[in-house]
């Protein structure tokens, strides 16, 4: 075996993994209280950039785009998590029904249909699935470029409520996270679905430094990288984030 070749392999995954993490947290109004751990701790107006819009809460996002049960029930609370069924019959809404919130927040943002996407957690993922077992297979997938779907995160060939669905393990998790069963919903313990446009957030990824050392404390060299990114959310209109939790 090349060990050279997985120890590089290795390394280049966990800086994609931390990437993906801090920017899923960031978009979603979150950020880690460790490094290469997923968010889980409500951004603050002290987290807010000097040139965040104005309109934007603490957090960076547009309170109008948050959607959570009391979006589904009536005198339900804002901070609580929707509980989510995939058949309805328990629980506030089905994950489709979710999505459908989503993309009509977007809609009334005058957000442009095409470049919509939303990603969802293994958890969501499966709810999905038993809504409509059709969604996620990729028997279904068509086009020449089917056969990618599942190595660059998309997980259905089509559009679903006019979303490109991407699958990340790397979305927040709050407490006990999405797979808590509370019929109720919950606000310590959630997962997140975000849902947005492509021109909503600008990042920028680089690889500055690369050197060798030798180590201290064996007959090995060390290779070590600077891994330099930034993300900014240019259009917080064109996000929309939703807590939820299973309903069993």
């Amino acid at each position: 075996m090349n060990f050279e070749s997985l120890a590089s392999d290795r390394a280049g995954y966990r800086l994609r993994d931390q990437f993906d993490q801090e920017i899923l947290g960031y978009l979603s109004g979150f950020k880690q209280s460790a490094l290469h751990s997923l968010a889980d701790t409500t951004r603050v107006a002290g987290d807010k950039s000097g040139t965040d819009p104005i309109t934007v809460a603490d957090n960076g996002l547009l309170a109008s785009m948050l959607v959570a049960r009391n979006s589904f029930v009536s005198g339900g609370v804002a901070t609580d998590s929707i509980a989510t069924h995939p058949d309805g019959s328990t629980g506030e809404a089905t994950p489709l029904q979710v999505l459908n919130r989503m993309a009509r927040l977007l809609d009334q943002q005058n957000v442009d249909r095409d470049g919509r996407w939303v990603v969802v957690d293994p958890v969501f993922a499966e709810q999905l699935n038993d809504e409509n077992s059709k969604l996620l297979n990729n028997d279904f997938a068509g086009g020449q470029n089917a056969g990618d779907i599942l190595r660059n995160g998309r997980i259905i060939s089509g559009m679903v409520r006019g979303f490109r669905v991407y699958l990340s393990n790397n979305l927040p998790s709050i407490g006990t996270g999405p797979a808590t069963i509370d019929t109720n919903g919950s606000a310590t313990n959630f997962g997140v679905v975000l849902a947005g446009h492509d021109s909503a957030v600008a990042t920028a990824s680089q690889i500055e430094k690369v050197e060798t050392y030798r180590d201290n404390d064996s007959f090995a060299d060390v290779v070590r990288g600077m891994h330099l990114y930034g993300r900014k959310i240019l259009r917080p209109e064109a996000l929309v984030r939703a807590h939820y939790n299973i309903a069993g």
